[in-house]
């Protein structure tokens, strides 16, 4: 996913494009995040996701999944 520039996008990344943060998880672990059945939060802490690279920028990640559920 890029969500650096607006409205952001998701699919195949190019290559030469070194990445701010990557995080990692299982698809089950995707679905329950996006889905608003897990926080990003806890899934770090409990090992499911993955962080490398700017840690502050992760942290991001849980305000998205928020504003996502609110609009479903």
């Amino acid at each position: 996913m890029d969500l650096k520039n607006l409205p952001g996008r998701c699919g195949n990344v190019d290559a030469a494009t070194e990445p701010d943060v990557t995080m990692t998880l299982g698809r089950d672990d995707f679905i329950e995040m996006f889905g608003g059945k897990m926080s990003p939060t806890s899934a770090f802490m409990n090992g499911r996701l993955k962080v490398s690279g700017d840690l502050s920028l992760a942290m991001k990640l849980e305000q998205i999944v928020k504003n996502l559920k609110a609009k479903l």
